[in-house]
C-alpha cells in the first residue's frame, strides 16, 4: 500500500507511510474533538458527565477504530524502518545546521566570548526559550 501511495504522490515509501500515520492520528484527534465537544454540550445542558448520551456511542466506537488504525499504521511504519530513517534524516539536518552555524561564526572572526554568546543565543532559540544568555 505504501509503495502504491508513494508512486501516486511521487514520494518514497517511507514518506508515504509517515503521511499515513499522520493522517490516521489526525483522524483520531478529530473524532476525539467531536466527542469532547458533544460531551461539553451534554454537561452544559445538565447531563451527567459520567453518563454520555446514547448519541455518542457511534462516535465512541469510531474513536476506538481510529485509534486502532493509527496504532496499526504506526506499527507498520516502525516495522518498515520509517522511524529509523526519520531519525537519520533529522540527525543529518541537525548536523547541517550546526556546520552552517559554525561556518558563519568562523567568517565573523568573533573572539571567544562573542562566539560563546552567539552559540548560547542559538541554543536558547532552539530550546524555545528565546532568552539571551547572560553576558559575563
Amino acid at each position: 500500500m505504501a509503495q502504491e501511495l508513494a508512486a501516486e504522490q511521487n514520494v518514497t515509501p517511507h514518506e508515504a507511510l509517515l503521511n499515513l500515520v499522520r493522517t490516521a492520528t489526525g483522524r483520531a484527534a478529530w473524532v476525539d474533538n467531536v466527542l469532547a465537544n458533544e460531551m461539553r454540550e451534554h454537561v452544559e445542558a445538565g447531563g451527567d458527565p459520567l453518563k454520555p448520551p446514547a448519541s455518542l456511542n457511534p462516535w465512541l466506537a469510531q474513536s476506538r477504530l481510529e485509534r486502532k488504525l493509527a496504532a496499526a499504521t504506526a506499527k507498520q511504519a516502525v516495522d518498515a524502518g520509517v522511524m529509523v530513517a526519520l531519525e537519520r534524516r533529522l540527525d543529518l539536518e541537525g548536523e547541517l545546521v550546526a556546520t552552517a552555524l559554525a561556518a558563519a561564526l568562523d567568517a565573523l572572526n568573533l573572539d571567544h566570548d562573542q562566539r560563546v554568546l552567539a552559540l548560547g543565543a542559538a541554543q536558547q532559540h532552539l530550546l524555545g526559550t528565546g532568552e539571551l544568555p547572560a553576558t559575563g
